[in-house]
């Protein structure tokens, strides 16, 4: 279920492929701004059906990045790429600690986000990257995108 995504793919000249990446600090408010960045991206690229599904699963990788890596560790950069039929969502920060689908108790506050991912999401992993780790997870476009 975790696997890293190819290094490269081959381009298929009849989808145009975009990309946009932004950095936010690792603190709490970046998790409302990653949310309306990609929201406002998606809208951007005429992707509405996934709005709210990306944004949710967005904001689970952003807290993750912010509760495990501290504000002076640098920022986390999120980029969003529409290609090949999916949306690639990544999240990559200073941290070490990998994601990983945990169990919570009926009465914890927390445990669920990468849960979450794993439901909603097409694919999703984790990689090493030259700033720490990339935690990344694709949607599938809508037969009208593709």
């Amino acid at each position: 279920m975790h696997r890293p995504p190819a290094r490269r793919q081959p381009r298929h000249p009849e989808e145009p492929r975009l990309s946009r990446t932004v950095s936010l600090p690792a603190a709490e408010r970046s998790v409302a701004d990653a949310r309306r960045f990609s929201r406002a991206l998606l809208t951007e690229w005429g992707l509405e059906e996934l709005v709210d599904d990306a944004a949710l699963l967005l904001s689970e990788l952003v807290t993750n990045a912010v509760v495990h890596v501290p504000d002076t560790a640098g920022d986390i950069e999120l980029a969003l790429t529409r290609a090949h039929g999916h949306l690639v969502v990544q999240v990559t920060d200073t941290g070490g600690h990998l994601p990983r689908c945990g169990q919570a108790g009926p009465d914890s506050e927390n445990g669920r986000g990468m849960w979450l991912v794993e439901q909603i999401a097409a694919l999703w992993g984790h990689h090493p990257s030259v700033k720490g780790k990339t935690v990344w997870f694709t949607l599938a476009l809508p037969s009208a995108a593709r």
